[in-house]
């Protein structure tokens, strides 16, 4: 499972071929993001129509939820 953050998202939606291109390869069903993500993205979009676009984009992905596990092993990281 690949771990998409914000940036790899944003390039994905200015339509960058190398983005689209990667995300083909590895398959939408290997590609997930963090819930907080999502709601960068449902926040960040436009107008109604922008929103209803990164809705259905952002279903096809996995979305992981932000636990105190998770949240652990990020601060080890560091």
């Amino acid at each position: 499972m690949i771990l998409c953050d914000t940036n790899i998202l944003v390039e994905f939606y200015k339509s960058a071929p190398e983005i689209i291109q990667e995300f083909h390869h590895i398959g939408q069903d290997k590609l997930s993001i963090r819930a907080i993500t999502q709601a960068e993205f449902y926040f960040g979009a436009i107008n109604k129509e922008g929103l209803k676009k990164i809705r259905k984009h952002l279903g096809f992905l996995n979305i992981l939820s932000l636990d105190i596990e998770i949240s652990d092993k990020f601060i080890q990281l560091n």
